[in-house]
């Protein structure tokens, strides 16, 4: 964080390198936008150093999407929030890709064809569309499929075990991340669905950061232990269903077990059913991970 802002020094702000992870944008894009067209106005530390505020994150993301979408920087630089989104509203998004083939290829248990459709549509997507675009959505409609007993407990498994080998081959810390301070990745105990947490590793990866991931269902001591042992920035805890677990104690008991230097973050769709308790941060979606892993190289856990 930054103490540029003399209004509000919590606020959270980025510097130029992490916006450029964060929004896709070239360093050099960002300051021919800010010079040229006067795009977005950052903050200056004392010494003339760009810091970003959330709004200006926001508003980059908005004029890239304008501008892949066809429309020039000079055209939409100085157009309003409201006139982006209403340009960004007329322009035909992006095609989802198809999950019907997919969904029938794991209905008749054809490993071999779902696993080369899920890998044509990684190698075309690339990680992070490929978690939003294709693993989230698929594993929401297995999941509504197993609850309305039209799909059989052998495709669910056969599609989760596909996914989870494609999804280990992005699991990679880039040459930065692997010089930062490890994230690890794991639910609590009682937990066995894993692959929320897996995705999250991925995007992780991709952000920056240097995510370790520790596998489902570990016992507290057990997650200390590996949290304390790698000298973690934050324990990362996915929770979508767990039967008869006290959810707020046992995250009361992670926190206090865990040196308060170690964040912990939590995300899944389990998250609403529980209060969280203090110092448990919620993590609402994959943007939001993405904001999480640059403030925390920001904040000098050693880039």
């Amino acid at each position: 964080m930054s103490d540029a802002d003399p209004n509000d020094s919590s606020a959270p702000t980025y510097s130029l390198g992490a916006v450029s992870r964060l929004t896709g944008l070239s360093a050099h894009v960002l300051r021919a936008w800010e010079r040229r067209y006067g795009a977005v106005v950052p903050l200056r530390t004392p010494g003339g150093t760009r810091r970003y505020r959330e709004s200006d994150v926001a508003r980059l993301r908005k004029l890239r999407a304008a501008v892949m979408a066809g429309h020039s920087i000079s055209e939409v630089a100085n157009a309003s929030d409201e006139e982006l989104e209403r340009r960004l509203g007329m322009t035909p998004s992006l095609p989802e890709p198809a999950l019907t083939p997919l969904l029938d290829a794991i209905d008749r248990l054809d490993g071999a064809e779902a696993e080369r459709l899920l890998a044509g549509q990684l190698a075309a997507l690339g990680p992070i569309r490929f978690v939003r675009s294709v693993a989230s959505p698929l594993l929401r409609e297995i999941g509504e499929r197993w609850a309305a007993g039209s799909m059989c407990i052998a495709s669910e498994h056969l599609a989760s075990t596909i996914l989870r080998s494609l999804l280990g081959t992005c699991l990679r810390a880039t040459t930065a991340g692997q010089q930062s301070a490890p994230i690890l990745f794991t639910t609590l105990p009682g937990e066995e669905h894993e692959l929320g947490s897996l995705m999250a590793a991925v995007t992780t990866a991709q952000a920056g950061g240097h995510p370790i991931f520790i596998g489902s269902n570990l016992p507290v001591p057990e997650i200390v232990h590996a949290a304390d042992s790698l000298d973690a920035a934050a324990v990362a805890v996915g929770l979508c269903h767990v039967n008869g677990l006290d959810v707020p104690a046992t995250l009361r008991a992670l926190r206090d077990a865990l040196p308060a230097r170690i964040e912990i973050w939590i995300g899944g769709p389990g998250v609403a059913s529980f209060p969280l308790p203090p110092q448990v941060q919620p993590i609402a979606d994959n943007d939001e991970l993405e904001r999480k892993i640059a403030l925390l190289l920001e904040r000098g856990v050693q880039l």
